[in-house]
């Protein structure tokens, strides 16, 4: 009897933990699209899709902006900026919790702000948030590896 039990236990520990690595493998996709479609609204310089994927207390630190920037902030100064990231490593979703996660990767950037070139490279860590069952941008923040 204890062999069948212990058996059972072992079974469901294994169908347990594949469901949670299924759910997290569903939500590191469901963060990567968004934040693709936010890049993708930055490379358009698409204001209202921007505000739409970014919470409303956002903030982003970069080293071409002069401090952290609101959400307001990035969007005042979106016309002084031309950028294209282009990630040189995979993109690694942490899923921190039910409704939080982290995108990191390595990028090669492409641009200006305010008609000065920006960073080579970078290392990007985005901080993503489910509200009301969708994922937000909350923090940004591009480390300069040059």
């Amino acid at each position: 009897m204890r062999k069948l039990t212990a058996l059972t236990a072992i079974i469901v520990g294994l169908l347990t933990d594949a469901s949670a690595v299924h759910a997290d493998d569903a939500t590191a996709a469901a963060v990567a699209k968004a934040f693709n479609a936010l890049d993708a609204a930055f490379e358009q310089q698409d204001k209202v899709a921007i505000r739409n994927l970014m919470t409303s207390d956002h903030v982003a630190v970069t080293p071409y902006y002069d401090g952290p920037k609101s959400v307001g902030e990035v969007l005042d100064s979106l016309g002084d900026l031309e950028t294209k990231e282009i990630p040189v490593s995979k993109m690694t979703v942490s899923v921190l919790g039910p409704d939080a996660a982290m995108v990191t990767f390595l990028a090669d950037i492409d641009g200006s702000f305010m008609g000065i070139p920006l960073p080579s490279r970078g290392y990007v860590t985005a901080i993503m948030v489910r509200r009301d069952g969708r994922w937000l941008e909350r923090h940004y923040q591009l480390t300069k590896l040059e």
